[in-house]
C-alpha cells in the first residue's frame, strides 16, 4: 500500500508542470529541433542518418544529437509527438520523483521522510520550470541520478554489492547516450568523488560507459562528443555575449524584451544568493554538516553531492570563462535527488525535537514560497511568452511562405525560432540541423555583427523573418527593405 502512496506527488507534480501548456501549447525552442530530428529519423527507417542533411537548412550538417531520447520520441510518430510534446518531459520527471521515494525508503525506512522528500522535490522551482518544454533534461537527470546513486551505494562498504556496480555501468552508459549536459555533470562529479574517496571506481565506470556508448552506437557517439567540444569552444570565444540580446547587445533588464535572457543574466549577479531561488533546498546539505545530526554514511555522501554542484554552479556563473561548460544554475538540477531527501531527513529530525513548531513553520513557509515562485515564472516565462512560442501570427506567416514560388532562403530574428520556421515551412533557413554549425554563425549569432544586407549577399538570402516584439525593423537599417507580409508582431521582409 505504501508504494501506491509514491504516486501521489508525482501526479501533482505532473499536473503542475503541464497546466501552462493549456494556455501556450507550443512553447520552447528545442521542441522544433526535436520534431525535425524525429521526422528525419522516421523517414530514415528509425535509423540515425549517416549522410549530411541539407533540406530545410542553409548550412549542411550531420545528425549529432545523443540517440536514445530521439529514438524514443520517434516511436510516437511526428503527428502524435507534435500534439502531445508538452506532456513528455514532465513524465520522465515524475519517474525521478518516484525514484526519490524509493531512495528515501531505502536509506531511512521512514515513510514520512519519503513522502516529504517527494513534496519538496515537487515544489523545487528549477524542477517545474525546466520541464516546461520538450527537452531531454528530465530523462537525462533521471538516468544520471540512478547511475550516480548506484555508484555511491557500491562504494559504501555496508552496501557493496555487484548489482549496484552493474546498475551504475548500465545507467551511466544510458546517460551518455541520452543527454550531453548530464554526461558532463557525471564526469565532473565522478572525478571529484574519485579524489575525495581515493577510489578510482567512479572514473573506471565512466570510462567503461563511454566505451560502451561508442560501441553500442557503432561509433556515432564520437560525433556527438566532437560537437559537444565544438560548442564549448564556440562559447569560449563568445563568452562575453552569452546572455546578450542578438540585435541590441547588452541591455539593462528593464529594457530587454527577452525575459529568459534577463533571468539568465540576473542569475550571474550574486550567484550564491540567486541560485537559492532555483533550489533553496540546497541549504540542507550545509545544515547537515553544521548541525549535529545522526550521520549515516550515505546521507553524508548525499550532502557532499549537493554541495559540490552548488559550488560548481557558483564558479561557472561568476566566471565568464567557465560559462561555456554550462549555464551555472543547471548544475543545481543535478542535486534534486539528494537535496529533497536531506531536507526531509533534517525536517523530521527537528520535528522530533523541542524545535518542532519552528521546523513546521520554516518548512511550510519555504514550500509556499517555492510554489508561488513556480507559478510566477510559469506565467511570465511560459504562458505569456512570445519570442519562444508558436503563435497564430506565426502560423499565418508560415502559410504565406509556403505559397511562395520555389524554395525561399530565410534569416530569422531571433535566432531561436530558426528550427520552428524550418519545421513549419518549405524554406531553407540560415541555420544547420547540427550544433556543429554554430562555428559558421559568428557573423550573426549570438549577436549580430554584420548588417543584414551584407548577410543577405553572403548567404544569398531572400527574406528576413522578424519578430518585432524582439527587435524593430527600423533598428536593423536594411537598405531597400520591403515588407511583403505582416501579421501581428511578425514581418517578412524581402531582401
Amino acid at each position: 500500500m505504501q508504494y501506491l502512496l509514491s504516486l501521489i506527488f508525482p501526479l501533482i507534480s505532473y499536473l503542475l508542470q503541464t497546466y501552462p501548456r493549456f494556455f501556450n501549447k507550443y512553447f520552447g525552442v528545442d521542441v522544433w529541433t526535436r520534431l525535425l530530428e524525429v521526422r528525419i529519423i522516421r523517414k530514415n527507417h528509425f535509423r540515425i542518418p549517416a549522410r549530411p542533411i541539407k533540406k530545410g537548412f542553409i548550412f549542411k550538417g550531420y545528425f549529432d544529437y545523443p540517440p536514445v531520447f530521439i529514438l524514443l520520441l520517434s516511436l510516437l510518430g511526428t503527428k502524435n509527438l507534435e500534439k502531445y510534446q508538452g506532456l513528455i518531459s514532465p513524465f520522465f520527471d515524475a519517474l525521478l520523483n518516484i525514484f526519490v521515494f524509493f531512495v528515501a525508503i531505502q536509506l531511512t525506512g521512514n515513510l514520512y521522510i519519503a513522502l516529504i522528500s517527494q513534496l519538496i522535490y515537487t515544489l523545487t522551482p528549477i524542477v517545474a520550470i525546466e520541464n516546461s518544454s520538450l527537452v531531454p533534461r528530465s530523462i537525462g537527470y533521471l538516468l544520471f541520478s540512478i547511475s550516480f546513486y548506484s555508484l555511491l551505494m557500491y562504494s559504501t562498504s555496508s552496501f557493496k554489492q555487484s548489482e549496484f556496480l552493474f546498475l551504475g555501468i548500465i545507467f551511466s552508459t544510458l546517460t551518455i547516450l541520452t543527454h550531453r549536459f548530464a554526461t558532463q555533470s557525471l564526469l565532473f562529479i565522478s572525478i571529484f568523488f574519485a579524489f575525495l574517496e581515493r577510489n578510482p571506481i567512479y572514473i573506471y565506470v565512466f570510462g567503461l560507459s563511454m566505451i560502451l556508448a561508442v560501441v553500442l552506437s557503432r561509433g556515432y557517439y564520437l560525433r556527438v562528443l566532437k560537437v559537444h567540444i565544438t560548442n564549448i569552444i564556440f562559447w569560449s570565444k563568445n563568452s562575453d555575449n552569452r546572455f546578450a540580446h542578438q540585435v541590441y547587445g547588452h541591455l539593462p533588464p528593464d529594457k530587454n524584451p527577452d525575459l529568459v535572457g534577463v533571468i539568465y543574466k540576473l542569475l550571474t549577479k550574486l550567484a550564491p544568493l540567486t541560485l537559492l531561488v532555483s533550489n533553496i533546498w540546497i541549504l540542507s546539505a550545509f545544515i547537515f554538516f553544521i548541525v549535529r545530526i545522526p550521520n549515516p554514511v550515505m546521507m553524508e555522501k548525499m550532502a557532499i553531492w549537493g554541495i559540490f554542484f552548488y559550488i560548481l554552479a557558483i564558479l561557472v556563473l561568476m566566471n565568464k570563462y567557465l560559462i561555456p561548460i554550462g549555464e551555472g544554475y543547471r548544475y543545481l538540477e543535478m542535486t534534486q535527488l539528494p537535496t529533497s531527501i536531506l531536507s526531509a531527513y533534517i525536517f523530521i529530525y527537528f520535528y522530533n525535537s523541542p524545535l518542532r513548531i519552528y521546523a513546521i513553520i520554516i518548512l511550510l513557509t519555504l514550500l509556499v514560497g517555492c510554489f508561488f515562485i513556480i507559478l510566477i515564472v510559469q506565467y511570465k516565462a511560459v504562458i505569456k511568452d512570445k519570442n519562444r512560442s508558436l503563435t497564430g501570427d506565426m502560423k499565418n506567416t508560415f502559410k504565406f511562405i509556403n505559397k511562395l514560388k520555389g524554395t525561399p532562403r530565410i534569416m530569422c530574428l531571433p535566432h531561436q525560432i530558426t528550427t520552428m520556421v524550418a519545421y513549419n515551412t518549405k524554406a531553407d533557413i540560415l541555420v544547420g540541423i547540427d550544433s556543429y554549425s554554430v562555428k559558421f554563425m559568428g557573423d550573426f549569432y549570438p549577436v549580430l555583427k554584420k548588417p543584414v544586407s551584407e548577410l543577405a549577399k553572403k548567404y544569398k538570402l531572400d527574406y528576413l523573418f522578424l519578430r518585432e516584439s524582439f527587435a524593430k525593423l527600423k533598428d536593423l537599417k536594411i537598405k531597400n527593405a520591403k515588407v511583403v507580409y505582416k501579421s501581428g508582431d511578425i514581418v517578412l521582409v524581402k531582401l
